[in-house]
């Protein structure tokens, strides 16, 4: 009986981590905090944001499919300086690891055209995708997919500065309607003491 149980629980977490049939679902989150002088880099805290994030995604959406960052090889300016813009890679990078997948880099952090396409690539049907990236790129992006699928963009609210705690959700539906969800990771409260 308790097999059964467990069975059944499980089944019911896969069923409700799990996009419908073929719709493609885009988990889209920003790197976590930063430095005051940028660096490119994370800040203790956001290093600690970044190793807290797994076990918030998996519980949510379950296990990617594939997980994207832009590539740390091009340069960003960051506080007017020209930088290595790892941020976003080394936030995904703990979800990564736990989910045994390599992080797709082929995009500059500018290029969300490149990476758009990408993600509305039909062999994605039935897929749920991990995107962590630049706030304000990611909110235009946002609105661009949901313009392209006939839906509206003014639903996706302005991503503030100091928030590093939204996800934005997308769900393409196999009909090519989409759908958006603001959800929160629920994790601002994480220690400003590097771990170790």
């Amino acid at each position: 009986m308790k097999t059964l149980a467990a069975f059944t629980l499980g089944f019911a977490w896969l069923l409700s981590a799990a996009p419908a049939s073929a719709d493609v679902r885009l988990v889209m989150f920003r790197h976590g905090e930063k430095p005051a002088a940028g660096l490119g880099q994370l800040s203790c805290q956001g290093l600690n944001r970044a190793l807290a994030l797994p076990r918030v995604l998996f519980a949510a959406y379950g296990k990617p499919a594939a997980l994207y960052a832009p590539n740390p090889g091009v340069i960003k300016n960051d506080n007017g300086k020209p930088y290595h813009y790892i941020r976003p890679l080394a936030t995904i990078e703990p979800t990564a690891i736990r989910a045994e997948l390599p992080v797709n880099t082929r995009w500059a952090w500018n290029d969300i055209a490149g990476l758009q396409e990408e993600l509305l690539l039909p062999s994605h049907e039935g897929q749920t995708l991990y995107v962590a990236w630049e706030h304000h790129l990611l909110e235009a992006m946002t609105r661009q997919i949901l313009t392209r699928r006939g839906s509206d963009p003014a639903q996706v609210p302005k991503w503030q500065s100091e928030d590093f705690d939204s996800i934005h959700v997308l769900t393409l539906r196999s009909d090519g309607t989409a759908s958006f969800q603001l959800d929160h990771q629920g994790l601002d409260r994480q220690g400003s003491s590097c771990p170790g």
